[in-house]
């Protein structure tokens, strides 16, 4: 965040620099000069002569080949260009605090599934035992389910482990020096969007933060261009001043008065510099050409994947809920069915794993949607 913010201040700078090359150059200077050199042989003064003396200069570009046009072009597309780096920056950040506040959330939600698996392998090892001591079941059978009770808790100890490091995680991505929390949101549900999928996929294209910056970063390298290819042309300047200053025999010494004089350059022959900066400026203006194109393709494709990706997370939601409360009736069936010792250790274990499994997908279809949409917001630029 703090480079996209300087980004744009220090290219805010630089286009003012470009706007002021339109204006004259103001110098003031002083100066004060002993010596024994006289101007002439016939030249006396009473003492050590002096000249004391103070003045004015202004200077300005009168013609400069087009390169102060293409210097201020190139320099409201880097304006422009900041900026859209300053959007994707805050968006990009926006992107890793959601994953970091999702990936807390998961952590914790997989805690309260271990918890959940540990209570349940609880009950389920004392049903064991009580069929044990009933003589409805082996050995075995309780060894099986005080098994089932050793995993949950070997799972919970890693859910908490892992809620741990998301914690600290989410703390460093907020400025805080120490783990902070993911407060649940009111519903994780899927939420519609607010544009349809065609106005999404326009909007990445025309207006997401990659591609403006791409835009603006090919209009910069041609304004380069221009400027690169002003030096074939002469640099006419205007200059003019007034001195102030005491009458002096001193040789090299300020002449009271004003002056005004015109100038023009034009390197004839620079070791081909001319050459080599107008082909690099071109390069570089067909690179930035190229790749404000690709960044057009790669934001409807990547707009297409994550609309995609969302509406398959959405139906991965729904189906994972579903297998959720299927496994939780199944549970209860089942559990019922081996208090009463009409079925297995094994159907019990069975059921019990399949219920964890299920809740397991839930907390990562939901979190896998939370992505994904956060994933589409930073691509168009804009909350959806």
């Amino acid at each position: 965040m703090t480079q996209g913010v300087q980004g744009v201040r220090t290219a805010e700078s630089e286009r003012r620099v470009a706007r002021g090359a339109y204006l004259p150059t103001l110098t003031a200077s002083t100066s004060a000069l002993q010596s024994n050199v006289y101007a002439g042989p016939g030249a006396v003064a009473a003492g050590l002569p002096n000249n004391y003396a103070a003045g004015v200069a202004v200077s300005m570009d009168v013609f400069s080949g087009g390169r102060l046009g293409a210097e201020r072009a190139r320099a409201e597309a880097n304006v422009g260009a900041a900026r859209a780096t300053d959007v994707a920056q805050r968006f990009g950040t926006t992107l890793q605090a959601a994953r970091a506040f999702y990936e807390a959330l998961r952590a914790r939600d997989l805690v309260e599934v271990a918890r959940a698996r540990v209570t349940q392998g609880a009950l389920g090892l004392r049903y064991a035992r009580d069929r044990v001591r009933a003589g409805t079941a082996t050995r075995s059978d309780a060894l099986r389910a005080e098994l089932e009770l050793t995993a949950g808790r070997q799972q919970l100890v890693a859910a908490l482990d892992t809620l741990q490091t998301a914690a600290y995680g989410l703390g460093r991505l907020v400025g805080a020096d120490g783990p902070v929390g993911a407060r649940r949101p009111a519903s994780l549900d899927p939420r519609p969007l607010a544009l349809d999928d065609s106005a999404v996929v326009r909007l990445a294209i025309d207006a997401s933060p990659g591609v403006t910056t791409a835009a603006a970063s090919e209009r910069a390298a041609t304004a380069g261009t221009r400027v690169a290819r002003s030096q074939y042309l002469p640099d006419v300047r205007l200059t003019g001043g007034y001195n102030v200053a005491n009458q002096s025999v001193v040789v090299g010494a300020v002449r009271p008065g004003w002056v005004v004089g015109v100038g023009a350059a034009l390197p004839l022959f620079n070791g081909y510099q001319r050459e080599d900066a107008v082909t690099r400026a071109e390069a570089g203006a067909e690179v930035a050409r190229v790749a404000a194109r690709d960044a057009r393709r790669e934001a409807r494709a990547e707009a297409a994947r994550l609309l995609s990706a969302l509406r398959f997370s959405t139906q991965t939601i729904a189906l994972a809920g579903t297998a959720v409360r299927s496994a939780q009736e199944d549970l209860r069936v089942q559990t019922e069915r081996y208090r009463a010792g009409i079925s297995t250790t094994l159907d019990q274990l069975t059921s019990e794993l399949t219920l964890t499994q299920a809740r397991l997908g839930l907390v990562a279809a939901r979190y896998t949607y939370q992505v994904t949409r956060a994933q589409l917001e930073a691509l168009v630029g804009r909350a959806l």
